[in-house]
C-alpha cells in the first residue's frame, strides 16, 4: 500500500513524467494486440517486484487505462449494426464489411471480441460526408446554427467592426447514482485575459466554494459535498478578435514571455524525426513567421479530416496521432498546428473552452501563435467552411462565440486531484472523484447551456 501511495504523488505532481516511461516490451505487445486480460495480468505480476518508481507510477496507470479502453469501445457486431440501421436508410449487407476493409470504420479486437468504437458511425458521415443523404434524421438544428453564425462571419468579412458581447451561461454536473462518500468536483469556469474582459460567478449549488485566479491556465470552480448534484452560472464580456495581417516581412522577433512557447512538451508536443520532416517540408524556404503560421494552417485544413477520436488520456503522442492519421478533432488537430508551428520556429499556444452561440454549446479547442502579437487559429472550424474566405478568417482572428476557460493543455487543477484525472489534457466539462476513486465521465450527466448572449458595444 505504501509503495502505491508514493506512486500516486508522483502522478500527481507531473502525469506525464509518468508516460515517459516507456511500457515493458511484453505489456506493450499485449496491449497493441487487445489482449487486455494478459496486459493486466502481467502489470500486476511486474508491480508485485521493485521497481522504479516512475515506472511503478505509469504500470498503476496502465492498469486503469486498460478498463477505460474497453469503455471507448461499447459495440459488438449486432449492435453496430443496429447503430448503423437506425441512423441510416437502406443499409444493405456488406456494407459494413466495405467501410472496415476501407478504412471509414475501424474495429479493434478486446480480448478476442470484435469491438467498434462509441463515435464510429459519426466518425463514418465525417469521412463519407455522401452518407450524410441517406441520415433518416437529419440535423436540420446543426444547419440553422451554422447559416445564423456565417451571418456574422460575413459581416465581419465585409468589414463590420469587432463587437464586444456579454454572455451568461451554465455547467452542471450530476452524478449518475448517490455518492457514499464527499465529492470533490471542478467545472470550468471563464479565464479572464486575451479576448475576455470579465467574469463573474451569478449562481453555485454550493455555498462554499474556490474559484480559481482569473489568469489560471485551467480555470475553475470547485466545490465539496456529498451531493449529486453541482452546478456553476456566469457572466463574461468577450471580443471578437478581427487582425489586419502584419504588413511586411521579417516578423520573426519572439519576447522572452512567447519564447516558452517554441519548446517541446512532452508526450503530446514532440518534435519527432516525422514532424520535423513535414514542417520542413510545409515551410519550405519561407521565413516569415507569419507566412510560416499560414503556410501550416492551410496544410491542416485542406489534409486532415474531422473525426472524433479515443478519448486523450488514451493517445499516447496526441499531435503525432493526428498528423500521421490525417484525421482528429478540434483538439487534435490545434496540437499538431501547436507542434508544427513551434517545429518551424513560431511559438504557439493552446486555448480551449466551449464553443457556445444559441442552440449549440460544445466542448472546443483552439490555438494561438506569436508573430509580433499574439493571434488566433482555428484549424478545424476554418477546415469546415467550403468558402475560402470563410476558411481564411480562422488563421489570426476568432469569433466570439467562445467560453476560454483554458491557455495550457495538462496544466495542474486547484486544488490538485488525488487520482487519475478523466482528461489529463484538457477540462472542459469538469472533473470529480471521492476519498477512493476517481469518478470518470460514465460516472455522471453533464449540461453545457447559453442562458444570455447579448452585444454591449
Amino acid at each position: 500500500m505504501t509503495r502505491v501511495r508514493k506512486t500516486m504523488k508522483i502522478a500527481q505532481s507531473s502525469f506525464f513524467t509518468l508516460l515517459s516511461a516507456a511500457l515493458p516490451a511484453a505489456v506493450k505487445q499485449a496491449e497493441e494486440a487487445g489482449d487486455l486480460k494478459r496486459a493486466y495480468g502481467l502489470i500486476v505480476r511486474l508491480l508485485s517486484k521493485p521497481l522504479p518508481a516512475v515506472l511503478a507510477g505509469r504500470l498503476e496507470y496502465e492498469k486503469e487505462k486498460l478498463r477505460r479502453i474497453r469503455k471507448a469501445y461499447p459495440y459488438g457486431r449486432e449492435a453496430a449494426l443496429k447503430v448503423l440501421k437506425d441512423k441510416l436508410s437502406d443499409l444493405k449487407a456488406g456494407e459494413l464489411k466495405a467501410w472496415i476493409n476501407s478504412g471509414l470504420i475501424t474495429p479493434k479486437f478486446i480480448d478476442g471480441k470484435e469491438r467498434f468504437f462509441s463515435d464510429f458511425s459519426d466518425n463514418l458521415l465525417f469521412l463519407d460526408a455522401g452518407l450524410k443523404k441517406r441520415l433518416k434524421k437529419p440535423n436540420k438544428a446543426r444547419a440553422a446554427v451554422q447559416r445564423y453564425k456565417n451571418r456574422r462571419l460575413d459581416e465581419l468579412l465585409r468589414g463590420a467592426a469587432p463587437a464586444k458581447y456579454r454572455i451568461r451561461a451554465r455547467i452542471s454536473l450530476e452524478l449518475r447514482s448517490p455518492p457514499r462518500e464527499k465529492v470533490r468536483c471542478w467545472l470550468p469556469f471563464p479565464r479572464v485575459a486575451d479576448q475576455v474582459s470579465a467574469a463573474r460567478l451569478v449562481a453555485a449549488s454550493h455555498k462554499n466554494y474556490r474559484l480559481s485566479g482569473a489568469k489560471a491556465p485551467q480555470r475553475t470552480i470547485y466545490f465539496e459535498g456529498k451531493d449529486r448534484k453541482f452546478f456553476a452560472e456566469f457572466e463574461y464580456s468577450i471580443s471578437e478578435c478581427v487582425l489586419k495581417p502584419p504588413r511586411g516581412r521579417g516578423h520573426n522577433s519572439i519576447p522572452p514571455a512567447a519564447s516558452r512557447y517554441l519548446r517541446e512538451e512532452p508526450p503530446h508536443i514532440v518534435f519527432t524525426p516525422y514532424v520535423k520532416k513535414l514542417a520542413a517540408q510545409i515551410v519550405g524556404r519561407e521565413k516569415d513567421n507569419y507566412r510560416k503560421a499560414g503556410k501550416i494552417y492551410d496544410w491542416l485544413t485542406r489534409n486532415l479530416a474531422y473525426t472524433f477520436v479515443l478519448p486523450y488520456d488514451l493517445l499516447e503522442n496526441i499531435s503525432e496521432y493526428g498528423l500521421q492519421g490525417r484525421r482528429g478533432d478540434c483538439g487534435v488537430q490545434v496540437l499538431a498546428f501547436i507542434t508544427l508551428c513551434r517545429a518551424a520556429g513560431v511559438p504557439a499556444k493552446w486555448q480551449s473552452g466551449w464553443n457556445i452561440c444559441p442552440g449549440r454549446v460544445n466542448p472546443h479547442d483552439w490555438a494561438m501563435f506569436y508573430c509580433g502579437r499574439w493571434r488566433y487559429a482555428d484549424i478545424s472550424v476554418g477546415a469546415s467552411h467550403r468558402s475560402e474566405a470563410r476558411r481564411g478568417f480562422y488563421f489570426g482572428n476568432l469569433d466570439a462565440w467562445r467560453m476560454p476557460a483554458n491557455s495550457e493543455f495538462g496544466a495542474d487543477l486547484s486544488p490538485e486531484k488525488r487520482h487519475w484525472r478523466s482528461d489529463p489534457v484538457d477540462n472542459q466539462v469538469g472533473e470529480a472523484e471521492t476519498r477512493s476513486r476517481n469518478i470518470y465521465f460514465d460516472g455522471f450527466r453533464r449540461k453545457l447551456e447559453l442562458l444570455s448572449f447579448k452585444k454591449i458595444a
